[in-house]
């Protein structure tokens, strides 16, 4: 109850506590075999306020409907895996060389993909979306004015400003990537070009910011 009359008091007044703002960002390597000695092979994992977690989890149960993206994104939803992402890539490409139609491929990854969200652009989409104004003047502030430091073998960075970017580690952070590009995938599936599996168009199919664009080679 008192969660709640928090969270209700922060929307209404439009104000976020300092300790909702403040992040320390780990650096975790990206793998066993990375070179440690490389900065790129190292991912940041932000850790937030707890208040904060529980805030996202509460707007993406109650807007889950107005944050969904289409059905060529295959990141972060449940009932959803790479293996079929890869299912639907085999099967699609299947179709048209059993057709003798050749297909091409492109594969795009995007680099630090999750570091280059520009705010501006996200809070349009969100307001394209309708989200409750109180929601998004919240989320606004939330963004706008965080501040976080590195800590390094328990050594800490001064404090410094986030000026673009979703948290890595934060709850709605692959949400609102998913729909960052969304209109990017639904784009290109309304323009028509492409492949197509059927009735369903497979030109371009996601996880995350992994994506494969797909384009047929008429058969001869």
């Amino acid at each position: 109850m008192h969660i709640s009359l928090l969270f209700s008091g922060l929307l209404v007044h439009g104000c976020v506590p300092e300790c909702m703002l403040t992040n320390t960002v780990i650096p975790i390597p990206k793998g066993k075999q990375a070179n440690r000695t490389y900065s790129n092979n190292y991912r940041g994992i932000a850790l937030s306020s707890v208040f904060g977690k529980l805030f996202d989890l509460v707007m993406l149960t109650r807007y889950c409907q107005s944050l969904r993206s289409c059905n060529l994104q295959f990141g972060f939803k449940a009932r959803r895996s790479t293996d079929m992402c890869t299912m639907i890539l085999k099967e699609s490409i299947a179709y048209y060389v059993n057709h003798n139609s050749s297909v091409y491929c492109t594969f795009l990854d995007a680099s630090k993909a999750f570091d280059r969200v520009a705010y501006c652009q996200m809070f349009r989409l969100l307001i394209k979306r309708r989200l409750p104004a109180v929601v998004i003047r919240f989320l606004f502030i939330m963004y706008v004015n965080q501040t976080t430091r590195l800590m390094w073998k328990g050594v800490y960075s001064s404090m410094f400003r986030v000026m673009n970017g979703g948290k890595q580690g934060g709850v709605a952070s692959p949400v609102m990537f998913c729909v960052y590009i969304d209109e990017l995938l639904s784009g290109l599936r309304d323009k028509g070009v492409g492949c197509w599996f059927g009735k369903f168009f497979v030109g371009a199919i996601a996880y995350a910011d992994d994506i494969v664009l797909l384009a047929r080679v008429p058969a001869p």
